[in-house]
């Protein structure tokens, strides 16, 4: 029996489809994060038929909830910082680009807050990267000498300190061994202030084209077949036995990716791969007398390895840009993964911040957010078709490229069209003009096979 989208949304309303039926869509998209919702707009607006499938209860639940959300453009390469500035111009126009009332929306529609983001300079080398990559992609940048971060943040010291240390090193208590030389400030950067939200709009206006959300509905299985030569993507499997038949599924796992790749039967096929790493961020009062609201602004600090924005009620947000004497923590089943905050990993973050604030007391008992991150080889993203016809992946984030859900949502959206079309994506990628900027975007530059970024910063800056 074949079942229409509005007939499966009927059914999925009330949980997920329990008479063992076969349903069958255009496309398949997995998971309902922030990529997964927008794709699925995306490709519905688009005129397909769209079954959006995700294991948990509803959209944007899973590490989409915890992402800073933070909107910046500072990349170690071009084609990023170029992604980066037109992503920016979806949330400066969200509500309009969701085309749909903001009153069909029952929490309001996210924001994005725009505060400037200021990058402590600490490497000349880097600093100089980000000056050319920022110029080439028409990014507004000022170059602050010290004395400017100063006056713009009196309550601020630009001690360093030799590079992030850990507590139980005595180098993380000694005096200052130098200074911070200024700040590249971008004025456009910001955040957009509930993640979560963001998700849920991309999912009605998604429902609002026609798309069909099922959530609950874990994937066991991603179906192939043998089409002459090569194998073609049939559909999925669900862990309830189900079938859902598709010529088209795309693969948005977040975290979960590397297993989606294994299950299609692609392991060791791609040059850059993904593993789930765990990861928390931390909130935490402002110091006494500061309005961080106000007076606050994105600041990313490499030398004590922490970054900063407000959070609502005067709070500060404050996430680890992952230094190496930290470690990476791996995971091995995200189904068992603490995601509870640890006091050793907040009381760490939150004395860094001290160091940077003088006056910011440490709370005696911490809040914060725990989960895992997409991480890349290279910590860019993969945007791209795969090895199985019909199988695409939005892949390997690496808690970096929320800001970039709506745009790399579109450029999905063109490749899935150009290469089912008769494109040769791996031979000739995909080039697309940005929808606000007019900027040609090179979607090779997010090919699974692409070569190994060699100046990422091997960090969640990408």
């Amino acid at each position: 029996m074949r079942v229409g989208p509005s007939d499966v949304s009927a059914m999925t309303r009330r949980g997920p489809n329990v008479f063992g039926m076969h349903d069958s869509s255009d496309v398949i998209v997995i998971g309902a994060g922030i990529f997964g919702c927008g794709i699925s707009f995306e490709l519905a607006r688009r005129g397909h038929r769209v079954t959006t499938v995700e294991m948990l209860p509803g959209p944007g639940q899973g590490s989409t909830s915890s992402s800073g959300a933070i909107v910046r453009f500072m990349y170690s390469t071009v084609d990023g910082v170029r992604l980066a500035w037109e992503g920016n111009r979806y949330w400066e126009a969200f509500a309009d680009y969701l085309e749909v009332p903001e009153e069909a929306h029952e929490s309001g529609v996210a924001r994005k807050v725009t505060t400037g983001l200021w990058f402590l300079r600490l490497d000349d080398d880097l600093h100089a990267r980000y000056v050319h990559n920022l110029s080439e992609a028409g990014v507004e940048f000022e170059d602050c000498t010290p004395d400017e971060v100063l006056e713009r943040f009196p309550f601020m010291t630009l001690d360093t300190y030799g590079g992030p240390a850990s507590p139980d090193d005595e180098r993380f208590f000694g005096p200052a061994t130098g200074s911070y030389g200024g700040a590249l400030y971008t004025p456009d950067a910001g955040y957009v202030n509930d993640p979560m939200l963001a998700a849920r709009n991309l999912a009605t206006a998604a429902e609002a084209k026609g798309a069909c959300f099922r959530y609950g509905c874990r994937v066991e299985s991603i179906r192939t077949e043998a089409d002459g030569a090569s194998r073609r993507v049939r559909g999925v499997e669900l862990t309830t036995g189900e079938t859902i038949d598709a010529p088209i599924v795309v693969a948005v796992g977040g975290p979960w990716s590397s297993r989606l790749v294994d299950m299609a039967g692609l392991t060791g096929t791609m040059n850059i791969t993904t593993a789930p790493m765990r990861h928390e961020a931390h909130v935490a009062p402002a110091p006494p007398g500061v309005d961080f609201d106000a007076e606050g602004a994105i600041i990313a600090d490499l030398d004590v390895g922490t970054y900063y924005r407000p959070e609502a009620g005067n709070q500060i947000f404050v996430g680890s840009t992952d230094p190496e004497v930290d470690g990476h923590d791996w995971v091995d089943d995200l189904d068992v993964m603490n995601r509870e905050i640890t006091r050793p990993i907040a009381e760490r973050q939150m004395m860094r911040t001290a160091r940077r604030f003088p006056d910011f007391g440490v709370p005696h008992t911490p809040k914060g957010v725990a989960e895992a991150y997409d991480v890349s080889t290279d910590w860019g993203p993969v945007y791209d078709r795969t090895d199985v016809d019909g199988l695409y992946v939005a892949m390997g984030t690496s808690g970096n490229q929320f800001k970039n859900a709506c745009v790399a949502s579109h450029l999905m959206a063109e490749l899935v069209e150009a290469v089912e079309g008769g494109l040769d994506h791996d031979r000739t990628p995909l080039v697309v003009e940005g929808r606000y900027t007019g900027v040609p975007i090179d979607m090779g530059s997010f090919s699974r096979n692409r070569s190994v970024n060699t100046d990422s910063t091997g960090s969640v800056l990408g």
